[in-house]
Protein backbone atom coordinates (compact mmCIF):
# COMPACT_ATOMS: atom_id res chain seq x y z
CA UNK A 1 0.00 0.00 0.00
CA UNK A 2 1.12 3.58 -0.70
CA UNK A 3 0.06 6.38 1.63
CA UNK A 4 0.07 10.11 1.03
CA UNK A 5 0.18 12.35 4.08
CA UNK A 6 -0.86 15.96 3.49
CA UNK A 7 0.47 17.98 6.41
CA UNK A 8 -0.84 21.50 7.01
CA UNK A 9 0.98 22.90 10.03
CA UNK A 10 3.73 25.54 9.97
CA UNK A 11 5.69 24.11 12.92
CA UNK A 12 7.49 20.78 12.38
CA UNK A 13 7.86 20.30 16.17
CA UNK A 14 4.10 20.69 16.75
CA UNK A 15 1.69 17.98 17.88
CA UNK A 16 0.56 17.67 14.25
CA UNK A 17 4.19 17.25 13.20
CA UNK A 18 4.57 14.50 15.79
CA UNK A 19 1.38 12.80 14.55
CA UNK A 20 2.82 12.87 11.01
CA UNK A 21 6.08 11.36 12.29
CA UNK A 22 4.18 8.54 14.02
CA UNK A 23 2.14 7.84 10.89
CA UNK A 24 5.28 7.76 8.72
CA UNK A 25 7.13 5.47 11.16
CA UNK A 26 4.15 3.15 11.65
CA UNK A 27 3.26 2.81 7.98
CA UNK A 28 6.89 2.46 6.89
CA UNK A 29 7.49 -0.07 9.66
CA UNK A 30 4.65 -2.15 8.28
CA UNK A 31 6.28 -2.11 4.85
CA UNK A 32 4.04 0.49 3.22
CA UNK A 33 5.29 3.29 1.01
CA UNK A 34 4.76 6.80 2.37
CA UNK A 35 4.85 10.07 0.50
CA UNK A 36 4.56 13.45 2.21
CA UNK A 37 3.16 16.77 1.07
CA UNK A 38 4.20 19.20 3.80
CA UNK A 39 2.35 22.24 2.49
CA UNK A 40 4.32 24.80 4.50
CA UNK A 41 7.68 23.23 3.67
CA UNK A 42 6.63 23.22 0.00
CA UNK A 43 5.53 26.87 0.28
CA UNK A 44 2.35 25.71 -1.44
CA UNK A 45 0.41 28.72 -2.75
CA UNK A 46 -3.23 28.19 -1.74
CA UNK A 47 -4.62 31.07 -3.79
CA UNK A 48 -6.55 30.26 -6.96
CA UNK A 49 -6.86 33.09 -9.40
CA UNK A 50 -6.38 34.47 -12.89
CA UNK A 51 -2.63 35.04 -12.48
CA UNK A 52 -1.77 31.32 -12.63
CA UNK A 53 0.70 30.33 -15.33
CA UNK A 54 -1.60 28.69 -17.80
CA UNK A 55 -3.36 29.32 -21.07
CA UNK A 56 -6.66 30.97 -20.21
CA UNK A 57 -9.98 29.89 -21.69
CA UNK A 58 -11.45 33.33 -21.08
CA UNK A 59 -8.91 36.14 -20.76
CA UNK A 60 -11.60 38.70 -19.88
CA UNK A 61 -13.36 36.97 -16.97
CA UNK A 62 -11.97 34.50 -14.43
CA UNK A 63 -14.16 31.57 -13.45
CA UNK A 64 -12.26 28.97 -11.44
CA UNK A 65 -14.14 25.91 -12.69
CA UNK A 66 -13.93 26.97 -16.33
CA UNK A 67 -10.21 27.68 -16.10
CA UNK A 68 -9.47 24.49 -14.16
CA UNK A 69 -11.33 22.36 -16.72
CA UNK A 70 -9.49 24.12 -19.55
CA UNK A 71 -6.09 23.62 -17.88
CA UNK A 72 -6.87 19.92 -17.35
CA UNK A 73 -8.02 19.42 -20.94
CA UNK A 74 -5.07 21.28 -22.45
CA UNK A 75 -2.41 19.83 -20.13
CA UNK A 76 -1.51 23.27 -18.78
CA UNK A 77 -1.98 22.72 -15.05
CA UNK A 78 0.56 24.58 -12.95
CA UNK A 79 3.51 22.34 -12.01
CA UNK A 80 2.72 22.43 -8.27
CA UNK A 81 -0.84 21.23 -8.85
CA UNK A 82 0.25 18.56 -11.35
CA UNK A 83 2.80 17.25 -8.81
CA UNK A 84 0.14 16.96 -6.11
CA UNK A 85 -2.24 15.15 -8.47
CA UNK A 86 0.56 12.70 -9.31
CA UNK A 87 0.93 11.99 -5.59
CA UNK A 88 -2.84 11.41 -5.26
CA UNK A 89 -2.79 9.03 -8.22
CA UNK A 90 -0.07 6.92 -6.58
CA UNK A 91 -1.83 6.79 -3.20
CA UNK A 92 -4.04 4.03 -1.87
CA UNK A 93 -4.56 5.97 1.36
CA UNK A 94 -4.60 9.73 1.95
CA UNK A 95 -4.14 11.18 5.44
CA UNK A 96 -4.86 14.86 6.06
CA UNK A 97 -2.99 15.98 9.18
CA UNK A 98 -3.88 19.47 10.36
CA UNK A 99 -5.01 21.46 13.40
CA UNK A 100 -8.51 22.83 13.83
CA UNK A 101 -8.27 26.61 13.63
CA UNK A 102 -11.48 28.55 14.23
CA UNK A 103 -13.52 25.36 13.72
CA UNK A 104 -11.98 24.59 10.36
CA UNK A 105 -8.86 23.58 8.47
CA UNK A 106 -5.96 25.99 7.91
CA UNK A 107 -6.30 28.18 4.83
CA UNK A 108 -3.32 26.50 3.16
CA UNK A 109 -5.15 23.15 3.20
CA UNK A 110 -8.42 24.66 1.98
CA UNK A 111 -6.45 26.23 -0.87
CA UNK A 112 -4.76 22.89 -1.61
CA UNK A 113 -8.19 21.30 -1.94
CA UNK A 114 -9.45 24.19 -4.10
CA UNK A 115 -6.49 24.01 -6.48
CA UNK A 116 -5.63 20.29 -6.54
CA UNK A 117 -9.11 18.82 -6.79
CA UNK A 118 -9.35 20.19 -10.31
CA UNK A 119 -12.83 20.63 -11.75
CA UNK A 120 -13.20 18.80 -15.03
CA UNK A 121 -10.33 16.49 -14.10
CA UNK A 122 -10.69 15.01 -10.63
CA UNK A 123 -14.41 15.73 -10.39
CA UNK A 124 -17.38 16.99 -12.39
CA UNK A 125 -21.11 17.06 -11.78
CA UNK A 126 -21.23 13.35 -12.66
CA UNK A 127 -17.74 12.21 -11.52
CA UNK A 128 -18.21 11.99 -7.75
CA UNK A 129 -18.01 9.44 -4.97
CA UNK A 130 -17.74 5.91 -6.41
CA UNK A 131 -17.87 7.28 -9.98
CA UNK A 132 -15.07 9.78 -9.40
CA UNK A 133 -11.66 10.10 -10.99
CA UNK A 134 -10.07 8.00 -8.25
CA UNK A 135 -11.97 4.73 -8.24
CA UNK A 136 -12.99 2.90 -5.04
CA UNK A 137 -10.23 0.38 -5.74
CA UNK A 138 -7.69 3.17 -5.51
CA UNK A 139 -6.68 3.29 -9.16
CA UNK A 140 -7.31 6.37 -11.28
CA UNK A 141 -10.24 6.05 -13.64
CA UNK A 142 -9.44 6.61 -17.31
CA UNK A 143 -8.82 10.23 -18.21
Amino acid sequence: MRALIVLAHPEPASFNGAMKDVAVATLSGLGHGVELSDLYALSFDPVEGPERDRVRRDADRFTAQTEQRHAWETGTLSPDVAAEIDKLERADLVIFQYPMWWYGMPAILKGWLDRVLVYGGLYTSTMRYDAGYISPAGAPCSR
